[in-house]
């Protein structure tokens, strides 16, 4: 049974555009609580001003993202200290790509990462703020497992993933559909009545002798015409035939018939 490629195609473009549909409804509510936890202000280990410094307790195997600032698009200040229990600085090292800058707002503060520290070993640590602007200390990780456990984000978040998969195949089913051959069109006979119309005498003929419409009769099966006009009556046609043992020609008939 050869599979109808069409009808998954049709089936798959209607799913993919319900979920798309249920991802953008939903991104609404889960941006609502999205943003408080990105927020600096709302979810952070430590808010320091200039100068000032904080002994904050600290987990191991976290990562933890020092934030300033851009004020006047200038670029924030790098200076701040991490310091252990030993009184050791922990080396912190440069943001990737993937700590971008934090714009919660369209005309609110922009949050620039300067300095990401993964600490081995849980204990108090004293932060210190050597720079000219506010720091600010987040806990990263903390922040993702509370996003993606948040049954509304991961509403917005399957649904999308699943209605782009399911619309990519969509697509492919109907490629692959339009590349098939065609189906024969089959007849649809239903008492005398064939493709909504009412059979001939012909294909009646063929049904009762054949069981079958696909082969159209030769001209010696074809069923007569049961009506036939006076112009197809065929008059019989008389033939004089000569007797060959007579000598008399036919001028001699000619001149005894004129007298």
């Amino acid at each position: 049974m050869a599979v109808d490629f069409r009808r998954w195609a049709k089936w798959g473009a209607a799913t993919s555009f319900v979920l798309l549909l249920v991802a953008l409804v939903s991104t609404v509510n889960a941006m609502d609580e999205m943003i408080p936890l990105l927020d600096p202000e709302q979810e952070n280990v430590a808010r320091l001003e200039p100068g000032e410094s904080i002994v904050v307790e600290l987990d191991k195997n976290r990562y933890y993202v020092a934030l300033r600032t851009l004020e006047d698009g200038k670029e924030p200040g790098y200076e701040a200290r991490l310091i252990d229990p030993n009184g050791e600085e922990i080396e912190g090292k440069a943001p990737t790509s993937l700590h971008v800058d934090r714009v919660l707002e369209e005309d609110g503060p922009k949050y620039r990462p300067v300095w990401t520290y993964y600490l081995d070993d849980s204990a108090n640590y004293t932060l210190h703020n050597d720079g000219n602007g506010a720091l600010w200390l987040v806990d990263d990780a903390a922040a993702e497992k509370e996003i993606f456990t948040n049954p509304i984000v991961l509403l917005m978040f399957s649904t999308c993933c699943f209605g782009l998969i399911i619309g990519l195949l969509a697509i492919i089913f109907a490629i692959i559909s339009t590349r098939q051959n065609p189906r024969k069109e089959e007849k649809v006979v239903s008492g005398l009545v064939i493709d909504g119309r009412v059979m001939t005498t012909d294909e009646l003929y063929r049904m009762q002798k054949d069981g079958s419409l696909d082969n159209p009769p030769s001209s010696q099966e074809s069923v007569a015409d049961p009506f036939v006009s006076e112009k197809s009556k065929i008059e019989p046609e008389i033939t004089i035939h000569q007797d060959p043992k007579s000598n008399i020609v036919e001028s001699e008939w000619k001149e005894w018939d004129e007298g």
